[in-house]
């Protein structure tokens, strides 16, 4: 999931579209999100488990590959 922060909302829609993501998007317009993560710098990427556990995170941008192998292995695979 993506979540837009620091822009407006149409600045966010306009970058998901340009970008043509197929993934959730949203926005933090008021940073609640960001605050509650600790998103201190963009991009970042985490993946937060259905408990809402933050269980693993980096800053920058990062490949398909490296996000897939993170996935996998909180997911225990």
């Amino acid at each position: 999931m993506g979540v837009g922060l620091l822009d407006s909302r149409e600045a966010s829609l306009g970058f998901v579209q340009r970008h043509r993501l197929t993934f959730p998007n949203g926005y933090d317009g008021d940073g609640k999100v960001a605050k509650l993560y600790g998103f201190t710098y963009q991009p970042f990427w985490a993946v937060i488990d259905r408990s809402h556990n933050l269980m693993r995170a980096g800053f920058g941008p990062t490949s398909e590959t490296e996000l897939l192998s993170a996935i996998h292995q909180v997911a225990g695979r």
